[in-house]
């Protein structure tokens, strides 16, 4: 993989995180904080927490493809490291404990990585999949030509 393919696939990742992000905010504000009043700025935060969620998986580009051990590992320290980025950026509503509040957060980040990554997994197979059909069909018409 080359580095613009990879920069690319990170800002594929960058816009579902936002997305998913931002839905996330939506259903734990209006569970855990539903009188908060928002303004204009806040709309940028989930822009903003994605944005310094996709530096980590900027360590994981190789050229080479990566072994299974090496793709758990540095699948399992941009978990880490997102878990990090985002605890330390999102601060507990005074009326829920922070422990609660950040068990909670750890879980929804966590289902959220999850969902982005079969997403990436599932983008990934249906391109193989045109590109298998492409292959085919382009050995159809050479073994065609040949006769």
């Amino acid at each position: 993989m080359t580095f613009k393919e990879f920069f690319l696939s990170r800002m594929q990742v960058f816009f579902f995180l936002v997305t998913m992000i931002l839905l996330a905010s939506v259903i734990l504000g209006s569970v855990f904080a539903p009188q908060q009043e928002l303004r204009y700025y806040h709309l940028l935060s989930p822009v903003i927490i994605a944005a310094l969620c996709v530096l980590p998986t900027m360590v994981t580009f190789s050229k080479k493809e990566p072994s299974l051990l090496r793709f758990l590992i540095t699948h399992l320290i941009e978990l880490v490291l997102i878990e990090g980025v985002v605890m330390i950026m999102i601060a507990p509503p005074e009326d829920i404990e922070k422990i609660t509040f950040y068990i909670i957060l750890g879980t929804v980040i966590l289902v959220i990585y999850v969902l982005v990554e079969l997403m990436m997994w599932f983008q990934k197979v249906q391109q193989s999949k045109k590109l298998t059909e492409q292959l085919k069909l382009l050995q159809q018409s050479e073994e065609s030509s040949y006769r």
